[in-house]
């Protein structure tokens, strides 16, 4: 049974299916109520399976997937893309150019799509945990921030907010990616959830002293919101 682990202002709650138990820590005070939750895309509402990205543009161009991820993730290209560096007409040339992509825009969103698999019994703890406002927090490009309402519905709609790090310019765990964040939610972190799958970013999230949990599966993902929650 996986391990919960919960950061709430300087203080860790764990447990392995039960109760959470809460270790006491230097610098903590009481919180505010919770009013935003943030989820990270990738790794947590969706499975992420970027191979099947790169199979389906390897067959759509007739190249290998080992040209794919060099010209796009190898060089630097994703990245750039995640800080905003591109539109996504510009993905789309870039792709085109690239690995000689030979479909339009729209096809081309659909293929990006492909790399992620909605996860039902996350989305089913999105929708648990209204009245409270809930938002994306993810570092993605254009591309997928215009195909995700049309290619994703099931996830784009569950959600107050899509917040991508390409209208940002930054990318997790940077400070800059989780106050933006905060104010376009109009929250402080006080008021703030946030949940990610990589140590990193939830690091990251608690030295700005928002809640953060680490996710690692969907079944621990509920008695974790649950411990916040109730703090």
């Amino acid at each position: 049974m996986r391990e919960i682990t919960v950061t709430i202002g300087g203080r860790q709650a764990c447990g392995r299916g039960g109760p959470l138990r809460v270790e006491a820590g230097c610098g903590y005070r009481q919180r505010m109520q919770p009013k935003v939750i943030f989820f990270d895309l990738g790794g947590v509402v969706c499975r992420f399976l970027p191979q099947r990205r790169l199979a389906a543009l390897a067959e759509a161009c007739g190249v290998s997937v080992e040209q794919v991820e060099s010209e796009l993730y190898a060089s630097g290209l994703i990245e750039e893309w995640d800080r905003g560096l591109g539109s996504s007409a510009e993905i789309h040339h870039a792709v085109r150019e690239r690995l000689g992509y030979p479909g339009n825009l729209p096809a081309l969103r659909k293929v990006w799509c492909r790399a992620f698999e909605p996860d039902p019994q996350v989305l089913d703890q999105v929708d648990g945990v209204r009245p409270l406002r809930t938002a994306l927090l993810t570092d993605n490009d254009h591309l997928l921030l215009d195909a995700l309402p049309e290619e994703l519905p099931q996830v784009a709609s569950r959600f107050d907010a899509l917040l991508f790090s390409c209208r940002f310019g930054a990318t997790k765990p940077s400070a800059a990616v989780f106050n933006q964040a905060l104010d376009a939610m109009g929250s402080v972190a006080d008021e703030a959830v946030f949940i990610d799958d990589k140590p990193a970013n939830v690091a990251a999230a608690q030295e700005l002293g928002i809640s953060a949990i680490l996710f690692s599966g969907a079944a621990g993902l509920g008695p974790a919101l649950d411990t916040v929650l109730s703090q």
